[in-house]
């Protein structure tokens, strides 16, 4: 893969680049960013811009996230399994569930959720090599 942060995050060996599709590789990477935009967002020290709430920022991230991941089970069958969908869903309940009122979130079942899909989308990526 072209982007080392991508290949870090979902442990994806950068020799496989060459066996993928870059349609595939772009679409893997573009999920990579959006998690790492989900994890920055749920950075208690992360910025927040005016007029925007945490929670509000968090759920943008999330879209972004669950944006992706449609279109990796859309363009890509081999996505379509349950070690992909219930990390995604667990992610969306988790994030359900926080109270955004509460100054002092614990987001670590949240952050969990997130290594989970990733690891998820790795391990099913290596496999279709």
């Amino acid at each position: 893969m072209s982007s080392s942060c991508s290949s870090i995050d979902l442990g994806i060996d950068p020799d496989i680049d060459d066996a993928l599709p870059d349609s595939l590789v772009n679409d893997i990477e573009l999920f990579a960013d959006h998690i790492n935009n989900l994890k920055n967002s749920l950075n208690p020290n992360s910025y927040v811009p005016d007029g925007e709430s945490k929670c509000v920022q968090v759920h943008a991230a999330l879209s972004l996230v669950s944006q992706s991941v449609r279109d990796l089970l859309v363009r890509y069958p081999i996505f379509k399994t349950a070690q992909v969908l219930i990390p995604a869903s667990q992610l969306v309940h988790s994030i359900k569930e926080i109270n955004f009122e509460n100054a002092t979130n614990d987001y670590g079942r949240t952050l969990q959720c997130i290594e989970k899909l990733e690891a998820a989308v790795g391990s099913t990526l290596r496999l279709s090599v």
